[in-house]
């Protein structure tokens, strides 16, 4: 080993003060790598530290040869800043240095195929030279589809819905089946119209690398390594652009967490870590070291016995040990109560403090809480945001209409646009007052202005297609943690990647978390709730732990829970139990 890697080997050790694992993954002579890395256990600072370390060794010949993926617009983003931040300081002084313009290609699948589209998509159609101006459409409702693309024929319209159902089922014959039809009716029907559906952007792709294998081999050549963050939540077609990019040569670094997939209902493929293991032939490295509760015992016991009960449902065999504050009230009303009060001493202890009330779904049972936070005047943050939200999708996708529209007469990125595109965006809709719309106005001014804080280093092209991303991925709830509200109310999965200093975690009742449809209506432990996990009903259970551990995992001091022994439905309040996950082995109440 040459003296110069000696000092970047020296620099990385003392950066990750003797940890294993971390070391392990970032000298590990393996040309494959799957990471296991769960929240809190340092996934970025290794990632970083090991993309340096392959740089400096020339495993990777030049920072443009990298490939780094990942399934969300603003994870992407973050990982572009941490590395354009960090690699350049671990690799000073070893001729190695990397100026802005030679810097890895980071993005999200849709991005990277964006970037494919824009170079090579005029040879499936000429509207795709001009990408940056088409309308990204919602091509799940074939009505909707007829009525705005005159002539568009049902049976066109009905296959565009169902290849979108099929996505998010996971469908992978009936895409394989349909994939060419669709490529079809998208070039002959939409592009011309300058329009183009969401998923398109990868099937299209797809079809180029197909017809032009020129194409795809100039890409299987030039990335020399491919990353791959947030692995767990990757959908069916993303999956198969990784299989033709990754080739027999190709360096492979998927980091991921099984307990953290809970896109599965938008299509994110069951146990794709185990899959991709044996499709890639992975050496799998598993961090072991939570940093987020190093000095929090109860919190780190807690996490721990989250992680077994995925291992061994309902056993402790490990004897580990969590005391966690849990209440449980007669009612709603009194639950409310406490959840406000709660919540104000926490900020009156600590009024620096950032807390988070999470719920599973929206419901009668939240909206209580709410109602009681706003007869109190006691301000909050709404953020009961989904990905499948009608009115939140609307308004993330007329910002991105409007911003298309401003960047075609225009294409420099400045406060003045941003200013411009707000409002835009206030005159369409200048008649709606509800609380979910006065949310997303402030979600949006916030992100304007995070635009020019945390992203002075992209070009415009790179701060266009950032803000772009973020609308067409419905990417606006991200910026949560920006807000200066002190106090959040949202969902587990608009909260996901966010985290704040204390959560609450409310309604830990039966039929609400876990909830009715994703669990409980199929379980034949109602009558108690003492859950025995089977063959029948485990691949249910862990979808629903993983939400749970997701929410738990956003505290980074603390995380309490409540309950009611009645819970309101749409007709009358009903006598309730605790909820299962409540029960799990090692958990005790303070």
């Amino acid at each position: 080993m040459d003296k110069a890697l000696e000092t970047i080997k020296a620099r990385i050790i003392e950066k990750h003060q003797g940890d294993k694992k971390q070391l392990e993954v970032i000298f590990s002579p393996e040309k494959r790598l799957l990471v296991e890395a769960p929240a809190g256990y340092g996934k970025t600072h290794t990632m970083v530290s090991r993309i340096a370390f392959m740089i400096a060794s020339s495993q990777i010949p030049s920072p443009k040869r990298l490939l780094a993926l990942t399934f969300s617009v603003n994870a992407a983003y973050k990982i572009k800043k941490d590395v354009s931040r960090n690699i350049p300081a671990i690799l000073e002084g070893i001729g190695k240095e990397i100026n802005i313009k030679d810097k890895s290609y980071v993005s999200n699948y849709h991005g990277f195929c964006r970037t494919i589209l824009k170079k090579y998509g005029q040879k499936l159609h000429p509207a795709l030279l001009n990408l940056d101006s088409l309308q990204s459409i919602d091509d799940g409702d074939p009505s909707n589809l007829m009525q705005t693309f005159k002539g568009l024929s049902l049976q066109d319209a009905e296959l565009l819905s169902e290849f979108n159902i099929s996505v998010k089922n996971i469908q992978g014959s009936k895409l394989n089946e349909k994939i060419d039809e669709y490529n079809n009716i998208v070039i002959t029907e939409f592009l011309p119209k300058g329009a183009i559906p969401y998923n398109a952007i990868l099937t299209l792709v797809i079809k180029l690398f197909q017809n032009y294998p020129n194409i795809l081999t100039f890409y299987q050549n030039y990335y020399t390594t491919i990353l791959v963050d947030e692995f767990q939540d990757t959908n069916i077609l993303s999956y198969w652009l990784l299989h033709f990019l990754i080739i027999e040569k190709t360096n492979v670094i998927l980091l991921g967490d099984s307990l953290q997939r809970i896109y599965g209902f938008i299509g994110a493929i069951p146990n794709l870590l185990s899959k991709a293991e044996t499709k890639f032939k992975l050496k799998v490295i598993k961090l072991d070291k939570n940093y987020r509760f190093a000095s929090n015992p109860n919190m780190l016991q807690l996490d721990k016995i989250i992680r077994q009960n995925a291992l061994t449902p309902f056993l402790n065999p490990d004897s580990l040990n969590s005391k966690i504050e849990f209440s449980v009230y007669e009612d709603q009303s009194i639950e409310s109560l406490e959840v406000v009060q709660a919540s104000l001493n926490t900020l009156k202890t600590e009024p620096a403090a950032s807390l988070a009330i999470l719920v599973k779904q929206r419901g009668p049972n939240i909206n209580f809480i709410i109602d009681t936070f706003t007869h109190n005047k006691i301000l909050f943050f709404y953020g009961l945001f989904t990905d499948e939200d009608a009115s939140y999708i609307s308004f993330n996708r007329k910002c991105l209409f409007e911003f298309i529209e401003l960047i075609k007469v225009n294409k420099r990125v400045t406060k003045k646009l941003g200013k411009k595109h707000v409002l835009k965006v206030h005159k369409i809709f200048k008649d709606d007052d509800t609380a979910l719309i006065k949310a997303l106005f402030e979600l949006l001014d916030v992100f304007w202005l995070r635009i020019f804080i945390d992203y002075t280093f992209l070009s415009d092209e790179d701060r266009s297609n950032l803000i772009k991303d973020t609308f067409e991925h419905n990417g606006l709830k991200q910026y949560m943690e920006f807000l200066d509200s002190k106090i959040i109310i949202s969902t587990v999965h608009a909260a996901k990647g966010l985290e704040w200093d204390y959560v609450i975690l409310p309604d830990m009742e039966q039929d609400l978390f876990p909830n009715w449809i994703g669990f409980c209506k199929n379980c034949k432990s109602t009558a108690d709730c003492n859950l025995i996990v089977d063959k029948n009903n485990e691949s249910q259970f862990l979808d629903e732990l993983s939400v749970f551990y997701v929410a738990v995992t956003r505290a980074r001091k603390k995380v309490s829970f409540t309950a009611s022994k009645t819970q309101l439905t749409r007709n009358n309040p009903w006598q309730k139990n605790v909820s299962c996950f409540m029960k799990l082995p090692g958990i005790e109440y303070v």
